[in-house]
């Protein structure tokens, strides 16, 4: 149903592709038209994102670049308490300036809100192919039927690769104010705390009864002396672009989860997505894909990195879907899925298991 709908809906698409194209034109000095401009679906949950094409003349002939824009939201009940834009595009910049993974070439970033009514930017279009969230690509969509077992275990382990990749960065070279932490916090403790205010926000007075036994049991049991680096968030192969041979990713997406953390949570994070997607809706994965137990084997050996206290990390994942999850289902009406909805009976079972 639209109504349920949990991606922010662009109304005004017309109105937004003349102001654009009149923005684009200031920025760079010339005049540049949009020919037309979509709203696509099938990713993403708290943001809208456009794509559209930029058109030009250089020296008497039509230039064309492929652009996407995201947009920040602005709907009643958004995802989460505040949605910046400027932190996930300045993660990106420091990405392409100082390392190797692929991010997309960024083209603008507009923080006045008296454009568009929100903030935005601007990125340069890549070719490729990335998972469907929604149907979950196990449910349903190209990687389902359009590939063979091989090729859905080449993806994974190019993924992983990337995932190992992009955690053997030195972050600190990075320079971003997303790594300071507060005073006297560990990055675990500045997590645990951002999410139990998150579950206060969520939640709207409610208490979400499985995902506070999950904060209770995190904070008791939180690991000690970790690693810290930039970890990306929401680390997922929905939130990567695979070259269409898939045994390569062109574009790691979606940075607006990147917080100082110990880079397992990452690890766990990109496993127990996939798991809700299975496990979660009681269905079974993809045939192909590795196994959680050979993926962390995997990125151990790419990163010379021990995913010593995943377990934990697993839980963490949980706890952070299962509010996010919950969130939505308050945020569409659906009173009954707040505390039921199917990542939070799998996290359920999960903290049954731990006695």
């Amino acid at each position: 149903m639209e109504e349920a709908r949990p991606t922010p809906v662009l109304e005004d698409i017309e109105g937004t592709r003349t102001k654009l194209a009149s923005w684009l034109s200031e920025q760079r000095g010339y005049p540049v038209d949009i020919p037309e401009l979509t709203v696509p679906d099938g990713n993403g949950m708290s943001n809208v994102t456009l794509l559209f094409d930029i058109q030009w003349q250089e020296n008497g002939q039509t230039r064309t670049q492929s652009c996407v824009g995201r947009l920040q939201p602005e709907i009643q009940r958004p995802v989460f308490p505040s949605y910046a834009l400027e932190p996930q595009y300045r993660v990106m910049q420091a990405l392409a300036r100082h390392t190797d993974i692929p991010v997309p070439e960024l083209l603008g970033l507009e923080t006045d809100t008296a454009l568009l009514g929100v903030e935005f930017y601007i990125m340069a279009r890549i070719d490729g192919r990335v998972p469907s969230d929604m149907p979950p690509y196990n449910m349903d969509g190209w990687l389902m039927h359009e590939t063979s077992e091989a090729q859905r275990a080449t993806l994974w382990r190019a993924a992983v690769d990337m995932l190992a990749r992009y955690h053997q960065i030195d972050s600190t070279a990075l320079d971003l104010p997303e790594l300071q932490l507060p005073p006297g916090k560990t990055a675990l403790q500045a997590q645990l705390d951002y999410w139990q205010q998150y579950h206060d926000w969520a939640l709207e007075g409610r208490t979400h009864v499985i995902g506070q036994r999950a904060l209770d049991w995190l904070k008791a049991n939180q690991p000690a002396n970790e690693p810290t680096a930039l970890c990306w968030g929401d680390s997922r192969v929905g939130n990567m672009m695979f070259a269409p041979s898939l045994d390569g990713v062109v574009a790691v997406l979606d940075w607006e989860m990147a917080v100082a953390g110990n880079p397992v949570q990452d690890l766990a994070w990109f496993n127990y997505i996939d798991a809700t997607f299975a496990e979660g809706l009681g269905i079974p994965r993809l045939p192909g894909l590795p196994s959680y137990d050979d993926t962390v084997a995997q990125w151990e050996a790419a990163t010379g990195r021990t995913a010593e206290h995943y377990d934990y990390y697993w839980i963490f994942a949980g706890m952070r879907y299962g509010l996010i999850m919950s969130r939505i289902m308050l945020a569409t009406g659906q009173e009954q899925e707040i505390q039921g909805n199917f990542v939070c009976k799998m996290l359920e079972r999960y903290l049954d298991q731990l006695g």
